[in-house]
Parts: structure tokens; sequence; C-alpha cells
């Protein structure tokens, strides 16, 4: 798009309307038939008709066209699918007025310009008409389709010569970046039975409420002291219980994004610039965005894994986790050797995981794999359809598996995995 930009600044396009055209034809019949018939008069008629298209094509050629435009995105960030108005602050820059224009916004997706819309003429600048007439307001709506970080701008504008015999096309202004943050879902609370913080202790949110002994207490896990053993709670369990607000006095949790291009068996380097290079990473992203402010609105500290080099922010500020996952990319080389390392704590667990993965690769499998003892929860959304066999092999691991289907509401996958951790405690 920043060629085409450049490509259109650097030349300005005229060319002669249909009522041009006709008195252009008009004009070069009439001269050889004035020559056949002797007639002058109508030489002269048909040289007329030939000279007008000539000098309004020239007119609008070499008129002074020059304008300042500014852009105000409200609100500044978007979301896919969201609409943000664009205020435009339309200003002359020559010190003659300008005629009446029909302008276009450019925008780096289908139809790749706004609707036309008109701006009225506007006087010269200088200090007589400072503030009186030479600038003009005018706002519009976008909806964009894609997230990232887009040029929105050039102007394009449009006019004809007073009568209407050619137009021309010229560029106005600079583009202006919009970013588009991936679609966030608001998830609903005491779904997922996993960790928040509350003061120094820390207690678990559950959908199923099962008395104070249940929030307060977790199952006893070699080197456990004895001393930490919750007696009534084991009793009502049928199994050893520990007070688990006396191991843990942070609530953790950490979501991994599979970031490789190999993983995403749809990703096509050759898509059009206004289609996504990966509809199954375009899910991924979302539903990492989502759950990752949904834990840190929870009292998590989040930390923000991924497969590939890093690209995101840390989610200590949000709107910077957001802005970065508006550019996150898929990568490629090899993957990381260091995923999950030095989470191992033998003094407390850490927290809980969840992995947005597609078809992942060996290693990647292997080292979550290897790290599932260190979690309380580990759950795995799958976003690829070939997830059969990457599910057994994580569910055998002790995971919670949910496969998404394209398409798939962000609030019904965050149900399922409610739904799969209940029935994974029925099974005990």
């Amino acid at each position: 798009m920043s060629r085409l930009w450049r490509r259109r600044r650097s030349s300005r396009t005229a060319r002669l309307t249909r009522r041009g055209v006709t008195l252009l034809v008009l004009g070069a019949v009439a001269i050889p038939i004035a020559y056949w018939i002797g007639r002058r008069e109508l030489l002269y008629l048909g040289s007329f008709l030939m000279l007008l298209p000539l000098v309004a094509l020239a007119f609008v050629r070499w008129r002074r066209l020059r304008m300042s435009v500014r852009r105000v995105f409200s609100p500044r960030v978007v979301g896919v699918g969201h609409p943000t108005i664009v205020h435009l602050e339309i200003a002359n820059l020559t010190t003659s007025p300008t005629m009446e224009v029909t302008w276009r916004d450019t925008v780096p997706w289908r139809p790749f310009s706004t609707l036309p819309a008109r701006l009225g003429a506007l006087r010269p600048r200088g200090p007589r008409f400072a503030g009186r007439g030479n600038g003009a307001r005018m706002r519009y709506e976008l909806v964009p389709p894609l997230r990232g970080a887009f040029e929105i701008g050039p102007m394009l504008v449009d006019f004809v010569d007073p009568f209407g015999l050619a137009t021309g096309a010229a560029v106005a202004g600079e583009p202006q970046t919009l970013i588009v943050t991936p679609d966030v879902v608001a998830l609903p609370d005491n779904v997922v039975s996993i960790a928040a913080d509350e003061g120094p202790t820390r207690m678990l949110q559950r959908r199923a409420l099962g008395g104070e002994d249940d929030l307060m207490t977790r199952e006893y896990r070699r080197g456990d002291a004895l001393r930490r053993v919750h007696w009534r709670a084991s009793a009502h369990h049928g199994e050893l219980m520990v007070r688990q607000e006396e191991q843990r006095s942070h609530a953790e949790a950490r979501i991994v994004l599979d970031t490789r291009r190999a993983s995403y068996r749809d990703a096509d380097g050759l898509h059009a610039v206004d289609e996504p290079e990966s509809e199954s990473f375009e899910s991924a992203v979302s539903l990492f965005a989502s759950i990752g402010l949904h834990l840190n609105r929870s009292g998590f500290l989040v930390r923000v894994i991924e497969t590939g080099p890093s690209q995101v922010a840390p989610l200590e500020r949000p709107d910077e986790f957001l802005e970065s996952l508006a550019v996150v990319a898929l990568t490629d080389g090899a993957p990381s050797l260091t995923l999950l390392s030095g989470v191992e704590r033998p003094d407390r667990s850490q927290g809980s995981l969840f992995a947005i993965l597609s078809d992942a690769d060996r290693h990647t499998v292997d080292r979550l794999i290897a790290q599932r003892h260190s979690f309380d929860l580990a759950v795995a959304i799958l976003v690829t359809p070939r997830h059969v066999a990457l599910a057994d092999t994580l569910r055998d691991a002790g995971w919670i598996c949910i496969p998404v289907m394209p398409g798939e509401p962000v609030e019904s996958v965050w149900l399922a995995v409610g739904a799969a951790q209940e029935a994974s405690r029925a099974r005990g």
C-alpha cells in the first residue's frame, strides 16, 4: 500500500470526461468537413470544439491544489470488527481558493477507499483568511476487518473544470497509522477453577461450590510437610489434603501462544493484503488475548510465553499487551529451546497454564508434557482441525484438551474448558 501511495503522490492524473471526449470528436469531424465543403465558419467551430477540451485538460492538470489532512481516530486503538470514528481536519495550503471537490480516504482493505463525499470550496491561505473558511472538518466511520497496524490515507481528491470537460485526481495529506487489536471477548467468572489473589493469601474460584475446605486445600503431594495436612478436608475427600494458602503467597498463571508458521497448515504466504495469513492463527490470537486479559483482571500474575521469538509485550500493561498483539505475526526458524524453562519449584506449584496451540512441533509438545507436573491446571486449546493425535498425547500426560472449530466463539471455548475441568474432577 505504501508503494501505491508513493506512486499516486508522485503523479497527478487528468483525463477528459465523456462530455469533453464528445466535443473533441465533434471538432475532429468538423475540421475535415469544413475543408471539404469550403466553409470557414465550420473550421472555426471545429477548432474551438477541439481546443476547449484541451484547455480544460490543462486546467485540471496544472491547477494548484495543496491541502493538509489531519486524522484523529476515536478510539485511537480499535478491535477487529468494531467501529472507530475518523475525524478529518482539512486545510487549504495555497494562496488561491480551491474549487468544490470530491474526496475519498484510502484504506488497506477492499474496496480500498471510503465512499466519495463532497468538500466545498476553501478560501486561500493567509492572514486575511486565518480561521475564516480556509479549512473544513469532516468525519466518517471505519470498521477494520483485520488486526494490524494500518496506514489510513492519503486522501484522494477528484475535481473537474467549470465546464465539466475534464476531471483530475490528486493526493492530499499524509497517511496515519490505526492500531487494530484482535477481538477480545469478556469471559464469565466462576467457570474455570483457577487461582486469584486475595491479599497475602490465595484462594480458588470454583464453578461448583464445595465449601471453605475445598477453597483452601489441594491434594497431598510428595514432599508436603505433614503439619500442613488439613484433616477435616482429608476426611471429606477421602485422601490427604493440605492447606494451600500456607504454601502459596501469589497467584500465578502462564499462557502460551504458538507463533511458529510451521504449526499452521493453513498459513499462506501468498495471501491477499486484505486477508489474514492464517485463519487458525487469528483464532489463536483472539483466544490468547481474551484469556490473558481475563486472568489479569482476576488478579493473576500472568506470564506470556511464545513458541517462537518474543513479540508480545508483558501483561503488566494491558494496553501495550493488546497493541503488541495487533502486530504479532507467524515466525520461521527453530522452536524455542527455553519454553517453560525455570518453572520448576519444589516448594510450590506454578498455578495455571493455558496453551493455545495448532499443530505444535514435537519439541514443544515434549516440553509441555515434561512441565505438566509443575502446574495445578494445564489446559491446551487446539485451533487445528488435525487435533486428534496431539490431543491424545497431551491428555495422556494430564492435560485438559479443548478442540476449537473455525469461527467458534471464544466464550463457548471458555465454557468448554470449565465443563472439561469438572468432568476431569468427577473422574478423579
